[in-house]
């Protein structure tokens, strides 16, 4: 079995002092959209134990953790799992601005932000932006908080979902602590502090136009999905469970 190397060239790896880090051999990962009852319970039970190690978030007896935004047709959710354990998920919500600036969908930021993502549909610029999606709810089991080459796993598989929805911009509200990383990945911050919806953290809003991204899944090849790892993730969308890392 093979480890997965998060190196890449331009990115240096991030560090936290004084922790077991315990990692998970990527040929051991599969993944699940959460369109399914059982995954999207998953999926809850994950976020709400996530959220409640690191006192983002109150007791709840349900143990579970979920919002208005993962019934929203445009909202795409995917777990990855060690087995039958769920041990990392996160969740893609896109908004898309119609010719005529009526909206499809809607993303979280926008409530956070509503100035600054609206800023991001500006016309008076060569190459207008129609679609944004936004990176949320990014979350690892306790056991495997330090584990980073699920972050990159996980920003993999959003990967995906960002070329299959061919947004024009990629946003997501950042906790300070993990600026550095986002902007290794070119995003830029935007905006920030503001409490984010249904968490006691605040966040930075951060983006990243389409040509930026690009660049970057082209510098850092696990992010790149293509070629017979997109075939791999389009089963994904037919409610397959597929291997991560093809």
């Amino acid at each position: 079995m093979t480890t997965l190397q998060t190196k890449a060239p331009g990115i240096a790896p991030i560090s936290r002092q004084g922790k077991t880090q315990r990692r998970i051999a990527s040929a051991q990962l599969t993944a699940r959209l959460a369109v399914d009852r059982k995954t999207q319970q998953d999926c809850y039970k994950l976020r709400y134990l996530s959220y409640f190690a690191e006192g983002h978030i109150e007791f709840r007896r349900s143990g579970t953790f979920s919002d208005e935004y993962d019934d929203q047709p445009t909202v795409q959710t995917v777990v990855i799992y060690k087995g039958s354990r769920a041990v990392a998920s996160t969740r893609i919500c896109a908004l898309t601005r119609g010719a005529d600036g009526s909206d499809s969908g809607s993303i979280p930021a926008q409530h956070v932000f509503p100035e600054e993502t609206e800023a991001l549909f500006r016309r008076d610029v060569a190459s207008p932006v129609a679609r944004v999606v936004e990176i949320n709810r990014l979350v690892r089991h306790p056991d495997f908080a330090d584990d980073k080459s699920l972050v990159f796993l996980l920003f993999r598989l959003a990967g995906y979902f960002i070329l299959k929805s061919d947004a024009g911009a990629v946003v997501s509200c950042v906790r300070r602590n993990h600026i550095p990383f986002y902007t290794r990945l070119r995003f830029s911050e935007v905006a920030g502090p503001r409490v984010y919806h249904g968490v006691k953290f605040s966040t930075h809003l951060l983006s990243c136009l389409r040509p930026q991204y690009d660049t970057v899944r082209r510098m850092v090849p696990l992010l790149d999905v293509a070629g017979a790892a997109r075939a791999q993730y389009d089963r994904l969308c037919q409610g397959e469970t597929v291997a991560v890392m093809p």
